[in-house]
Parts: structure tokens; C-alpha cells; sequence
């Protein structure tokens, strides 16, 4: 009797799989008359992670006209590297966009790459499921969700955007220090989810903490998804990796000096890799040649920044001319020629 209870129940499941992936393609198939879409690509979950990390898409009405805007914004000097050649050529694979509005305030303190497309917001507004305007009902699209090999893609982004990599101590007797991977957002069933796909397919037990501090009339609970053990971050670096230059240099400090200062910059960073400086300091902008070693073995390593030397050096510059106009520049890293 238990065992026909058991193959009965095993039937409904599969059954309500069925349906429930016949009813997601009916749903696709039915926008897809009236929206572009676009090919799941590698590109397109990756671009889907950098939207729900710091992305923002906003469809608005105004008179007779709607207009679809696009956003990401980081950091001005630790995501410039990463923005320009990572989500840049992300967006440009995906979608086939090649006009991006670039904004910096006086104070060089956060950059924005923008874009306007009725096409792409469509795509990640009724197809992916990506929320519009504030992402208060966030999650990982079933369309990526349910797909290991863009998975891989998405969280990679998802770290860039929203992760931290810190170093502890195991007591307070003891000078070693162990890396930690952390991931902090106020979307809980983005942390599940990210907690079920490492477990499930990559074979990484993460520590999974919901409400990890008190919400406020102001401020939604965090949901913190942490990565303690050295074996398990080896195996994020093999099997899923890392993208944002920023990141990668926390990590290829760590290796050198066996933790990394938690207040650095990745100018300071990036100076003691090249071997500006015998310390985490910066003692200016990078010299052209000492910039591209780095970025070279970053590329080796890890297999990021997107773009060579040539190609990013490009971007920096076409963006500083754009940015003059209105008498701004992005944050030198590299010293002019």
C-alpha cells in the first residue's frame, strides 16, 4: 500500500511538472507574438544576474508615450573595469545593444550605464518575469533557474554585484586569517535559490541566515548567504568563477599577503599586484605597462575582464571624452601616455 501511495505520488509530481513546463512555454509562446525575443544565452543569464544585483528597469506611461529605461550603477572607480569590460560586451552579446549612455556626478563617486529599449525591457519584464520599478518581488527567472549551465552564468553575476569576499579569524588567539564569500540582499527568494543551486549542483554547503538583522520602517530585512570553507570557495572558483576586476584582485591580494585589507580600493590593489607598491597603497595612476600585466594575468587566471588592454584602454578614453563635454571623467586608473 505505501509503495503504491509512493509511485502514485511520484506520477502526480511528474505530472504537475509536466504542466507546469507546458503552461511556462504557452506563456512564452504567447508573448512572443507581440515582444521580440531574445535567445536563453550564456550572455543573456549573465546580464540577468547583473540586473538583479544592480540593475533597474522602469516602464513608464507618460501622455501617449512609454518609455523603457534601463540602468545598472556602481562604484565609479572599483566597478569601471568592471562595467566597461565585462557588463558593457555582456549587453552588447546579449541583446545586440551598442548605444549605452554613460553618467558620472561631479564627485566621481558612482557610475551608470544606461540604455533605452522597448525590446530588451519587454524580453526581461514579460518573458524573464524581472520585475518593473522597484524590485520588491525579486527571483532568479524559472527560465534560468531551471537550467544549470546558465545558472552558473546568473550567480556569477550575482556575486559580482552583490558579494564581498572578507577575511576572519577563527579566534581571537590566532593570527590566520580564512577567506569568506558573502552575499547580502533583501530578496530572501534569490538567496534560497542560490542556496539550493550550489547545494544541489555544485556541491557547495553554504550557510543560509534569513533575516540576518531587524528591519526597520525604512530598511527591508537582509537575507546573507555565506561561503566559509576553503575547499568550497576553490570549487565556486572552478566551477562557477569570478568576473568583476575589482574582485579578482581581493582574491589575488589574498593569495600574496594571506588576507586582504578590507578598506582597500582596487587602484591600491591593482598598484601592489603590478608591484607599484610594496604595500596595498597607491601611489597614483598606473603606468600603461604595469596595468596591462595585471590585466593579462587576471585574463589568465581567471579568465576576466572580457576585453585586452588595447580594447579597454579604448573604452576609458572614448568615455572620458563623452564625460568632458559636461566637464567630468571617470576615475584615473591608468596614467595617460
Amino acid at each position: 500500500m505505501e509503495a503504491w501511495q509512493s509511485r502514485q505520488s511520484d506520477d502526480s509530481l511528474s505530472v504537475y511538472c509536466l504542466i507546469g513546463r507546458t503552461l511556462k512555454l504557452f506563456y512564452v509562446n504567447v508573448f512572443a507574438k507581440s515582444i521580440t525575443m531574445f535567445r536563453l544565452t550564456r550572455s543573456v543569464a549573465a546580464d540577468t544576474g547583473i540586473h538583479i544585483g544592480d540593475g533597474h528597469l522602469l516602464i513608464r506611461q507618460q501622455g501617449a508615450d512609454t518609455s523603457y529605461t534601463y540602468d545598472i550603477t556602481g562604484n565609479a572607480l572599483d566597478d569601471q573595469l568592471y562595467f566597461l569590460s565585462h557588463v558593457i560586451p555582456t549587453i552588447e552579446s546579449a541583446y545586440g545593444m551598442s548605444k549605452f549612455g554613460i553618467y558620472v556626478p561631479r564627485q566621481e563617486t558612482w557610475i551608470s550605464i544606461v540604455y533605452q529599449s522597448k525590446d530588451i525591457a519587454l524580453f526581461k519584464n514579460k518573458v524573464l518575469g524581472l520585475p518593473n520599478g522597484r524590485k520588491l518581488d525579486l527571483s532568479i527567472p524559472s527560465l534560468v533557474f531551471d537550467d544549470p549551465r546558465l545558472m552558473k552564468c546568473c550567480v556569477r553575476e550575482i556575486l559580482s554585484t552583490d558579494w564581498l569576499v572578507s577575511f576572519y579569524s577563527a579566534s581571537r588567539k590566532r593570527a590566520d586569517k580564512y577567506g569568506r564569500i558573502q552575499i547580502t540582499m533583501t530578496a530572501r527568494r534569490v538567496i534560497e535559490q542560490i542556496d539550493e543551486f550550489l547545494r544541489q549542483y555544485i556541491g557547495i554547503d553554504a550557510c543560509c541566515r534569513v533575516r540576518a538583522d531587524t528591519p526597520s520602517l525604512r530598511r527591508r530585512a537582509r537575507h546573507v548567504l555565506q561561503i566559509n570553507r576553503a575547499e568550497d570557495i576553490n570549487v565556486w572558483r572552478r566551477e562557477i568563477g569570478f568576473s568583476n576586476p575589482s574582485h579578482i584582485s581581493r582574491v589575488m591580494v589574498s593569495e600574496r599577503l594571506g588576507e586582504c585589507p578590507p578598506s582597500s580600493n582596487i587602484l591600491e590593489r591593482l598598484s601592489y599586484l603590478a608591484g607599484c607598491s610594496s604595500e596595498v597603497k597607491a601611489n597614483g595612476p598606473l603606468p600603461r605597462s604595469a596595468f596591462g600585466s595585471i590585466l593579462n594575468e587576471m585574463r589568465k587566471q581567471f579568465g576576466s575582464p572580457d576585453l585586452p588592454l588595447d580594447q579597454t584602454l579604448g573604452r576609458m578614453k572614448a568615455v572620458n571624452e563623452r564625460l568632458r563635454r559636461l566637464a567630468r571623467k571617470l576615475p584615473q586608473i591608468v596614467a595617460d601616455d
